[in-house]
């Protein structure tokens, strides 16, 4: 392959990417109203069974989340010259704050329906050190991951700049390795005994779902896309029905393995709808290629009037995806009381769930939006400005009477 990113303007913005952030984030707001609702139904029942199909199908978005970060790092900075310094300086200072202050916002918020949360001074401090290190408070995982990998790119993408010429066989054994990473994930990991292994070795293999190594593929082929991105891009606008085809097959090959697994195997309900297993590694790829296609599409057109009111919801969506993931579990525990407090039928909840869906998903962009227009607080959502729009006017005016 020969890189074409360097023919590109530099401050290109890929609005291709925001309508991927727009629908993975509502993906994962899927994912977790679903499993809610989910708890309401019989084991062996078609609605367990339907919840178990959507489920599976939705569990593309972690990939899908790790594969734009490596593509968006890479085309900024892959013909770019940059100091370790100064990434580290720029990029730690965005995640860091949100991830320190969500860590304690989580503890603090558990502690209010949590009965068994103890106050102590030393038990608060040591709990908050527990979760900065492991990312244990709800899904903050993602930020524990995104910094492994901000940590080393000042590695990586000399590395990888480097051996551009072999970067299809990077490809191909970056996925042969996630392929087996996964099969021992879902073989071994998931059914061995920690007790019987050595501590160190233990802490890995339990918070493996939070290590860089488990995520790789995603992050190499996302900047592999990245550094011969005109290139790839021109030869998928010519054969997009290899994208749409490829992810309708791949939907169908994971149906029937799901099918397979309830009842030739009769594997139990959990691994029915695992996110780390082989299966989804070329599933989850195919539905990320195809979101940036409709992507692609979508920016290719979004000044079209038809267009307008979609185009001004990616916008929104995109720029509020960041503080979406970080806010949504607040939102999704009152949607959860709400839900039991109307003790609901099952057709009932059925006709629930779309509703329930959108509104955590709504609630949570005007949130992060709200938040992202006021200074300085506006990093906790990932947001460097120190604020505009309406709610900034009125607090700078304040200031001044």
């Amino acid at each position: 392959m020969t890189s074409t990113l360097s023919k590109r303007p530099a401050k290109e913005h890929l609005y291709e990417v925001d309508f991927m952030r727009a629908f993975i984030i509502l993906g994962v707001l899927c994912v977790h109203v679903i499993s809610f609702f989910d708890l309401f139904t019989t084991a062996g029942s078609s609605m367990k069974t339907g919840f178990d199909v959507a489920l599976v199908a939705l569990h593309f978005t972690r990939e899908a989340f790790m594969f734009i970060t490596g593509l968006v790092l890479f085309i900024v900075y892959y013909h770019k010259p940059f100091t370790a310094k100064d990434f580290w300086l720029k990029r730690f200072k965005l995640i860091m704050i949100p991830y320190l202050v969500w860590t304690l916002v989580y503890m603090f918020f558990s502690g209010t329906y949590l009965p068994n949360f103890s106050w102590q001074p030393w038990h608060l401090i040591s709990t908050y050190l527990i979760g900065i290190t492991t990312g244990n408070q709800f899904y903050l995982y993602y930020l524990v991951i995104s910094m492994q990998l901000y940590l080393i790119f000042p590695i990586f993408i000399p590395l990888m700049r480097k051996l551009e010429k072999y970067h299809v066989w990077i490809f191909i054994a970056s996925f042969i390795l996630e392929i087996a990473l996964m099969w021992l994930n879902q073989h071994v990991f998931e059914t061995m005994n920690l007790n019987t292994v050595p501590a160190s070795i233990r802490w890995l293999i339990y918070y493996r779902d939070r290590n860089i190594l488990t995520y790789q593929f995603w992050f190499v082929s996302g900047a592999i896309l990245a550094a011969h991105y005109q290139k790839i891009k021109n030869f998928f606008l010519q054969k997009k029905w290899l994208i749409y085809g490829g992810v309708l097959l791949m939907l169908a090959v994971l149906w029937s393995h799901q099918a397979l697994q309830r009842g030739v195997y009769h594997e139990s309900e959990s691994f029915l709808v695992l996110v780390l297993q082989p299966i989804m590694i070329p599933f989850s790829f195919m539905v990320s290629l195809t979101l940036w296609r409709l992507g692609i599409s979508w920016s290719n057109r979004r000044f079209e009037r038809s267009m307008q009111w979609f185009s001004s919801f990616i916008k929104v969506a995109a720029a509020a995806s960041f503080g979406v993931f970080l806010i949504h579990p607040i939102i999704l525990h009152y949607m959860e009381v709400i839900v039991y407090a109307l003790h609901t039928t099952p057709t009932e909840r059925l006709i629930l769930l779309p509703f329930a869906i959108l509104s955590v998903y709504g609630v949570s962009i005007l949130l992060s939006r709200m938040i992202a227009h006021i200074p300085y607080v506006s990093y906790i959502v990932g947001q460097k400005e120190e604020g505009s729009g309406f709610l900034f006017n009125w607090l700078r005016l304040s200031q001044t009477r």
